[in-house]
């Protein structure tokens, strides 16, 4: 499905989205993964953007480490999630510069620029409306304000051709996306001519969509994923919106750095940093 407009099925498709994360135990077990260490990187992308002592909405902080490490680094932060099953664990470490609220990024319950930085990992590619998302982004950060957004780039030709590599050596693949080398080539195609198509022959957001796999036990592996994330439809979304890119992507170690300045749209990952 491509587009950008919210249709009955769209909306169907959000209830159903909102349900699964309300209720599934399995995925929670997979959010509790999170930790520390895996949140690492995210962290230190935030710190390193964010005013000295800034308020920071972090929307879709799952289990809400990031946001109290954030917190930790001396910022007054609200963590965000569709889930209150989610945020069950996180209620304990709330004080008065921390708080966690549930809600839904669609309708952040917040005023208008009401924060300094808005900041989101591993979100985007749930988002069943990406554009209302951005929006909602766009809406609620401050005049001179940061967004931050950190997330798989799903169209990435880079993950499927390494996904080939190593099934070519007989290891395993990934779950959904890359199962045998046959689909590796195919996806890793289909992302090359994503990439062309969207670097070089348009010039404006197209949000690409898909069926999440919603099945209550789990399995990760960004089955659930709704919107074929890719770090140039949220470029051309923000700059349309007047931002400037202050970072097309963020770099952790020598290949990553490598990667972030060479071929930032290429990159895995999506570690973009826009100012309003």
């Amino acid at each position: 499905m491509v587009g950008t407009s919210v249709s009955e099925s769209s909306l169907e498709l959000r209830q159903r989205m909102r349900e699964f994360y309300e209720t599934s135990e399995s995925y929670k077990e997979l959010l509790d993964a999170h930790d520390e260490t895996y949140l690492r990187h995210y962290v230190e992308l935030v710190t390193r953007f964010a005013p000295q002592a800034g308020k920071i909405l972090d929307l879709g902080c799952g289990n809400g480490i990031s946001s109290r490490l954030l917190n930790q680094s001396g910022f007054v932060v609200v963590g965000t999630d569709i889930s209150s099953l989610f945020l069950e664990d996180a209620r304990k470490w709330e004080n008065p510069t921390l708080q966690y609220e549930v809600c839904d990024v669609l309708e952040l319950p917040f005023a208008d620029e009401s924060f300094d930085v808005i900041c989101s990992n591993e979100l985007v590619e749930h988002l069943p409306d990406v554009e209302t998302a951005l929006s909602e982004m766009v809406r609620v950060v401050r005049k001179g304000g940061k967004v931050v957004i950190s997330g798989p780039n799903l169209c990435s030709p880079i993950t499927p051709f390494l996904d080939w590599i190593r099934l070519i050596r007989g290891k395993h693949g990934r779950p959904v996306w890359a199962e045998t080398k046959q689909q590796a080539f195919q996806q890793l195609k289909e992302n090359c001519q994503l990439y062309f198509r969207k670097r070089y022959f348009t010039k404006t957001p197209r949000f690409l969509y898909r069926e999440p796999d919603l099945e209550m036990d789990a399995i990760g592996g960004d089955a659930d994923s709704a919107y074929y994330a890719n770090p140039i439809d949220i470029a051309y979304y923000f700059k349309s919106h007047g931002f400037r890119i202050v970072k097309r992507a963020v770099g952790f170690g020598i290949k990553g750095r490598l990667v972030a300045k060479v071929i930032p749209y290429l990159s895995p990952y999506i570690t973009m940093v826009v100012q309003k």
